[in-house]
C-alpha cells in the first residue's frame, strides 16, 4: 500500500473515533494558531529573506490586501463554525467532522476553508508587498490544494460514497459558481 492510501485509511479510521469536546476545541485552536499566525509568518520571512523587492505602489498593496481579508476571512471563518457545529468534528483532518457537509458556504464550493485561506495569505502576501511573500503563498496555497486532491478528497469518497461523488459532480472544486435563479 503506497504512502498515499496510508495517509487516506488514517483518516478514515479517525473519522470512526468519537472525539470529546476538550479534544475538538483543543485540535481546533491548534490548527487556528498555525493557520492564522504560521503560514503568514513563513510568507512574511520569505519576503524578508528573499527577496526585498517591493511589487506594488503602497497604496494598491494595501487596497488588495483588504479586500483578500474581507473576502477571504468571512469564508474561512464561516466554514471552519460550520465544521465544529453541523460537522460535529474539526478542519483539522486528525478530528475530522462526522457528517457530510453539502450545505452552508459548503453548497458553493467543496472547498470554502481553502477558499478563505488562500485570500487571507494572499491578503498578507499583499500586504508585506515583496517577490517572496508571494512566492512564499503560492507555494503554501499550491500545497494546501494538492493535498485535498490528493488525500481528503479520496477519504472523503471512502467515507461518504456515492453522496460525495455526486456533490463533487455538482459542485465546484474552489472557485464559486454563482447560479441564476431559474425563471418559470
Amino acid at each position: 500500500m503506497n504512502v498515499r492510501n496510508q495517509l487516506v485509511e488514517f483518516f478514515v479510521r479517525r473519522s470512526a473515533k468519537e472525539h470529546s469536546p476538550a479534544v475538538r476545541t483543543l485540535a481546533t485552536m491548534a490548527g487556528a494558531t498555525f493557520f492564522a499566525a504560521g503560514w503568514p509568518a513563513l510568507v512574511y520571512l520569505c519576503g524578508i529573506c528573499f527577496d526585498k523587492t517591493l511589487i506594488l505602489p503602497h497604496w494598491l498593496s494595501v487596497s488588495a490586501s483588504i479586500i483578500c481579508f474581507a473576502i477571504g476571512i468571512p469564508w474561512l471563518i464561516s466554514s471552519v463554525m460550520w465544521q465544529l457545529v453541523r460537522g460535529k468534528g474539526t478542519p483539522v483532518p486528525v478530528v475530522p467532522t462526522k457528517y457530510f457537509l453539502q450545505n452552508g458556504p459548503y453548497r458553493y464550493v467543496r472547498n470554502p476553508m481553502i477558499l478563505g485561506f488562500a485570500l487571507y495569505l494572499l491578503g498578507w502576501a499583499f500586504l508585506f508587498n515583496k517577490a517572496g511573500a508571494f512566492l512564499a503563498a503560492a507555494a503554501v496555497i499550491a500545497f494546501l490544494l494538492a493535498e485535498v486532491k490528493i488525500i481528503e478528497e479520496p477519504e472523503l469518497e471512502k467515507r461518504f460514497g456515492d453522496a460525495y461523488r455526486e456533490y463533487r459532480k455538482e459542485t465546484p472544486f474552489i472557485f464559486p459558481k454563482w447560479r441564476k435563479k431559474k425563471c418559470n
